[in-house]
């Protein structure tokens, strides 16, 4: 075995540091191969910085101009593994797209190639049964896994789903994505108030409409979990119901909170009807995508009427029925430190726009 060989091993084996990842890169210089390096070191540097920041846009940008030129050659690897699509995170390969009738076969082989944490399950609709699922839930190697992602399908049915919940090899999954899936409404009820993935700290429920009630319930009852990310995008809740979500224990300490309304244009969304500055849990809040609520300059006054808001780096006001005076509202907002704004879908003039750059300078503004 080889230097580089075994250094990449110890990224393969420790994939929740990066120590060995830049030990890596820095063997990789030393032996002719200094764009790979400069990869390694940017989506580590990326990874590190302050969300959503200006130095997280640069060393994005510089990350991906070397991926693109040599995108090919180091993935190429991957192209026997059955692996449907990647991406890359930290200078490696971290999350795969696999299909569960090839996934047990090549399993071992893939973690061993790269330190992925995060899997996509992509359910074909013709050609997957219970068997391949019992399979793909009974592989060891999900124990390194960090998120789970099951892709939008019909072909599971409702029973199929107690696999998940019950694979012991889940048991360290951080995030769980069934963001789509027409799931049994009591089973992921079930899952918030059991003992299942322990944990979890992310769940994507978006665009699952019909589960409202069920995370009403199961929230009541998960005092045990503590969530840092939420996305209810699309998720058809009443005004009290979502407050009782937002009011629940387990999400005391969220840093991602993602509530976009899909209702008709002229619809106003739940949020409209309670007060941010109350309901919203701010201590640790990164993150708030209110996108399509139609919150209007009432909205906003309730979130830059909050101190505990200048936490925010992330801020997602796109089709919100925003006017002259919510513009003025977040301009005035001298404590906000946003990294991310967006106000798209308000109608804003192009004056309103350069007052908000001009008072976010190093926001990404989307308008």
């Amino acid at each position: 075995m080889t230097d580089g060989e075994a250094l990449r091993r110890s990224v393969v084996a420790e994939p929740d540091d990066d120590t060995p990842r830049l030990v890596y890169a820095d063997w990789l210089d030393e032996n002719g191969q200094p764009d790979r390096a400069a990869f390694i070191r940017a989506q580590v540097e990326a990874f590190r910085a302050e969300p959503y920041s200006p130095k997280v846009r640069a060393t994005a940008a510089t990350a991906f101009a070397l991926l693109q030129k040599h995108r090919l050659p180091w993935s190429e690897h991957l192209l026997t593994l059955y692996v449907d699509a990647f991406r890359w995170e930290r200078g490696f390969i971290g999350h795969v797209g696999v299909w569960p009738e090839h996934f047990a076969r090549y399993a071992a082989a893939l973690f061993a190639a790269e330190p992925v944490q995060s899997l996509r399950l992509n359910v074909d609709v013709a050609g997957v049964g219970p068997q391949h699922l019992r399979d793909v839930f009974a592989v060891p190697e999900l124990r390194r896994l960090r998120r789970l992602e099951i892709a939008p399908t019909l072909a599971i049915p409702p029973e199929d789903y107690e696999l998940v919940s019950a694979c012991p090899h889940l048991a360290g999954l951080h995030d769980f994505s069934l963001r789509g899936n027409p799931i049994h409404p009591p089973w992921i009820t079930g899952v918030l108030r059991g003992g299942a993935f322990p944990e979890l700290q992310g769940l994507d429920f978006g665009e699952i409409p019909h589960l409202g009630t069920a995370l009403t319930t199961g929230f009541a009852r998960a005092d045990h979990r503590t969530l840092r990310r939420l996305d209810a995008s699309g998720v058809v809740f009443t005004s009290d119901q979502l407050r009782g979500v937002l009011s629940s224990k387990c999400l005391r300490q969220v840093e991602e909170l993602r509530l976009g309304w899909h209702g008709r244009h002229s619809d106003t969304g739940p949020l409209f009807h309670l007060d941010l500055g109350w309901v919203v849990p701010w201590d640790r809040l990164l993150v708030l995508d209110v996108v399509g609520q139609r919150l209007g300059s009432d909205g906003v006054r309730g979130i830059v009427g909050v101190r505990e808001a200048a936490a925010l780096r992330w801020l997602g006001l796109a089709n919100n029925a925003l006017d002259s005076e919510a513009v003025r509202l977040l301009v005035a907002a001298k404590h906000l430190n946003l990294n991310h704004l967006d106000v798209s879908g308000n109608g804003l003039k192009p004056a309103a726009i350069m007052a908000i750059k001009a008072r976010f300078p190093n926001a990404h503004v989307v308008g």
